[in-house]
């Protein structure tokens, strides 16, 4: 594929389906052709940061990134209506930066919606789920799956403040990628 010719037919793979519930389908055909100029060097940092992290935190699961993937789903799930987009801090989070009084207020996740949203066999999830729940990260409740949030320990937060930190230098690095190629683009003649 060159750059003029734009992103490649990936309906039939899923590539641009929503990820989590409320995402939004993604629309690569929309991209600025500044995007296209900078492809390899933006998609490259982009991987980078996105499989280091991954492995990084897998080391928490020893090294199933499945069952890291899943726990991760989950903690998203439970908490994501209590943090809608566009939330203000001082509106969610009390002054320790988290969700007061969150346990209860988590919402449980059904095994049959994280088949649904992970496409992985009902019993690959049910066998990781009952791990998660005797290792205690996470509850089993009559209405589903819940993080205990008490297993996010010292570690995970060491590993977040430093994937926050990764996340910004790689967005500074896509940004000047796209800065330049707009400037390269604007300066080529016009056909």
């Amino acid at each position: 594929m060159t750059l003029k010719e734009g992103p490649a037919d990936t309906a039939a793979t899923g590539a641009f389906a929503p990820g989590l519930p409320g995402e939004a389908p993604a629309q690569a055909d929309q991209a600025p052709a500044a995007y296209w100029r900078a492809f390899s060097l933006v998609a490259f940092t982009m991987n980078r940061f996105v499989v280091d992290q991954v492995i990084r935190a897998a080391r928490l699961f020893d090294n199933d990134t499945e069952t890291m993937i899943l726990f991760g789903t989950v903690a998203h799930l439970n908490v994501a209506h209590l943090m809608p987009p566009g939330s203000r801090p001082t509106r969610v989070l009390g002054a320790n930066g988290r969700v007061p009084d969150a346990q209860p207020q988590l919402r449980a996740v059904r095994l049959r919606d994280l088949e649904q949203i992970t496409g992985r066999p009902r019993e690959t999830l049910r066998r990781k789920l009952e791990g998660l729940e005797a290792q205690g990260r996470l509850l089993r409740r009559p209405d589903g799956y819940v993080i205990d949030v008490n297993t996010v320990d010292p570690t995970m937060h060491a590993l977040s403040v430093d994937g926050v930190r990764r996340f910004m230098d790689a967005a500074r690095v896509i940004e000047a990628a796209l800065r330049d190629a707009e400037q390269t683009l604007a300066a080529e003649p016009k056909p």
